[in-house]
């Protein structure tokens, strides 16, 4: 193959993916739109997997391991959004910045790959459960990345790594991504499950802030139980940091319920805004069907009909006739 070759390709295939692809999924039937859709989410998945490997050997060598997952989550985004017509609202960006931080998320379903894509902040690992560090490549890349692991299954051992991640988030100045519901929720209403403690314990042994950050249910963006997935515009609030300074063992009930409260009331208000607007809309159209439907048929102001017309211009005629 000749450069030529090489440049056409190069140049073809993103332009293809970025601006054809999604005009063709957008038509697609329902199901065929689902399907092809998680298709190029798992492809996008295993293309970050193997390409974060990378990321992570070069961000290590150049020492600029605290940036490895924020890269790595914005490559994604950009393969995985893209195609499939998810854009984003973020409201509170700039308080990403607040580093480092214990950053809590609401946990909907493993689309939330597509919320850590694009709000994934630098200086930031990922807290998972240890299965996932046998999964092909994404195992390898979360290794690389400093991501820490609990087995949920041991008690003493997820006290032991939560012990580590003390030590590391002070060694490396960084935080951790944490979902404190332990578990995709996959409510259908404006909700979270309750919270797991782990978090909030390790904000107050480190006396770090907690960072919530919510988005709001994306089932019309995504909905596996009804095998839909149109895309649309996701909302993500980064909300004001949490200070844990001073803190003790004995508050974390009062910091986890104060967390917990705060997200649930920024979800039911983006879920509140949302439907409102839906049913804002569907209330304006069929106002606007009823008073056409009642508007009455006026007759003509000026002038006569066709009819009349004719009737008129016989009887005129007959009239000379009879005179004549």
């Amino acid at each position: 193959m000749s450069i030529v070759t090489y440049l056409q390709a190069a140049i073809g295939i993103p332009l293809f993916y970025f601006l054809v692809l999604p005009k063709i999924l957008a038509v697609l039937p329902k199901k065929a739109q689902f399907l092809a859709k998680s298709i190029i989410v798992l492809i996008a998945t295993l293309i970050m997997s193997v390409a974060g490997c990378f990321i992570s050997i070069v961000c290590a060598l150049v020492n600029k391991r605290y940036i490895i997952n924020f890269v790595v989550s914005r490559f994604f985004a950009l393969l995985a959004a893209g195609p499939c017509g998810v854009s984003y609202k973020v409201v509170g960006e700039e308080n990403l910045k607040n580093y480092p931080a214990i950053v809590v998320c609401n946990h909907q379903s493993s689309m939330d790959m597509m919320v850590l894509g694009r709000v994934f902040p630098k200086h930031c690992v990922v807290m998972a459960k240890k299965e996932l560090l046998y999964f092909p490549f994404l195992g390898f890349f979360m290794k690389l990345s400093n991501a820490i692991f609990i087995d949920r299954k041991n008690h003493k051992k997820a006290i032991e790594s939560t012990t580590q991640a003390v030590a590391d988030m002070k060694k490396h100045n960084s935080g951790i991504w944490i979902f404190p519901e332990g578990t995709r929720s996959r409510l259908d209403k404006a909700d979270l499950l309750p919270f797991k403690k782990g978090a909030f314990h390790l904000a107050i042994q480190a006396q770090l802030p907690i960072l919530p950050i919510v988005s709001e249910g994306y089932s019309h963006i995504y909905d596996s139980s009804k095998r839909s997935f149109p895309g649309g515009e996701l909302e993500i609030r980064v909300l004001d940091p949490i200070p844990t300074t001073g803190l003790t063992a004995d508050d974390v009930n009062d910091l986890m319920e104060k967390t917990r409260n705060l997200m649930l009331k920024h979800i039911k208000e983006m879920d509140q805004d949302r439907t409102g607007s839906s049913a804002a809309t569907t209330t304006t159209t069929s106002s606007a069907v009823k008073a056409d439907v009642a508007k009455p048929i006026e007759a003509p102001v000026a002038g006569k009909t066709t009819a009349t017309a004719i009737q008129d211009e016989a009887a005129v005629k007959k009239r000379r006739t009879l005179k004549d």
